[in-house]
């Protein structure tokens, strides 16, 4: 099992503090100076500033694990009617951030996601169930309480709004002609409200940027439909360097940790598929992104705006029950503030 002292250890090595000079000045306006793509709420703006932006999200899982070891799939129709064999996660993410003050951002931010999920069944079946929703609505404060010279930190607070649906149908080989619910993994929403806490601190000097975050997501009650997703935990620790003007470079270690889901929904047969069993779905990861950023200084034409790229790499999960594991992702994001 992944040891959580281990996880953070590596985060505080990553992100340890650079050798900035005292008389340095933190930088926004840099390659470098927001945090990698692949996380939310890491920068604050200037009073007044508007930020808009939008992140491209591919998550793609295939076979099922259990701990850390992947199980054949024989086996997991030993046990179910159905096993997954692949799950292609598309999140289309549009942001809006604005600078109330240099010490307040506020950030609101919806998704849209496109789930594909292929089966087989153990009769030999193959099919493929496929949902385009839009997700929950998220707004979050920000606020700066470490703005000291080269050193940034700042903690957030939001509520996740279940704008979308906590449920999924779809025509299967056992519902034809009807349709059927679908696993908890292919649903847009949670169904309940969320709090979202987080802290974010950076540092940086000439060449380079460090920093680290940590967010959860705590549900709120529960949903129409008799079941609450778990309380989940994120932390990254991360590191940019600097090529030119316009480019640099970042690593980042990125461990999650979700809780099983309370409760249960009626119309699911734990039975049928390992992704049906709700209690089962709790566990942890740790994955390295890998990503470049592209920034135009203001004062160039399209000044302003950011491009960044995350590549993401797997390096370890602990499953406590059977569930598709993540093979690779990609994030593709890009800012423009006014």
């Amino acid at each position: 099992m992944v040891r959580k002292s281990l996880i953070v250890a590596t985060l505080l090595i990553i992100a340890s503090p650079l050798t900035a000079q005292e008389e340095y000045v933190w930088m926004s306006k840099r390659p470098d100076g927001h945090a990698p793509s692949g996380m939310r709420g890491a920068s604050l703006l200037d009073a007044g500033a508007i930020e808009v932006g939008y992140r491209f999200i591919q998550l793609n899982s295939k076979g099922v694990w259990i701990g850390n070891d992947s199980i054949p799939l024989a086996t997991t129709l030993e046990f179910y009617e159905v096993a997954p064999l692949s799950l292609t996660n598309q999140t289309h993410n549009l942001a809006v951030a604005y600078g109330v003050t240099n010490e307040l951002t506020i950030l609101a931010d919806m998704n849209y996601s496109v789930r594909q999920r292929r089966q087989l069944t153990d009769g030999g079946v193959f099919y493929v169930t496929e949902t385009n929703n839009l997700g929950d609505l998220s707004i979050s404060a920000l606020y700066n309480f470490v703005d000291q010279g080269a050193y940034k930190a700042h903690i957030q607070l939001g509520s996740l709004i279940p704008t979308g649906a906590d449920y999924a149908f779809s025509e299967t080989p056992f519902s034809t002609p009807g349709s059927e619910a679908l696993p908890y993994d292919v649903r847009p929403g949670g169904g309940t409200f969320a709090l979202l806490p987080g802290m974010t601190a950076q540092t940086q000097n000439e060449v380079a940027s460090v920093g680290t975050q940590i967010t959860g997501k705590i549900p709120v009650g529960t949903n129409g439909r008799g079941y609450a997703l778990g309380n989940s935990f994120d932390a990254s620790g991360w590191i940019a360097y600097i090529l030119s003007d316009y480019f640099s470079v970042s690593a980042r270690v990125h461990w999650q940790n979700w809780g099983g889901i309370q409760g249960a929904d009626p119309s699911l047969d734990t039975a049928r598929d390992p992704g049906n069993a709700a209690f089962f779905l709790e566990g942890e990861r740790v994955d390295m992104p890998i990503g470049i950023n592209f920034y135009l200084p203001e004062g160039a034409r399209f000044g302003g705006q950011r491009l960044s790229l995350e590549a993401v790499f797997p390096l370890s999960h602990e499953y406590e029950g059977p569930q598709l594991g993540v093979d690779w992702g990609l994030v593709i994001g890009w800012h423009m503030a006014f």
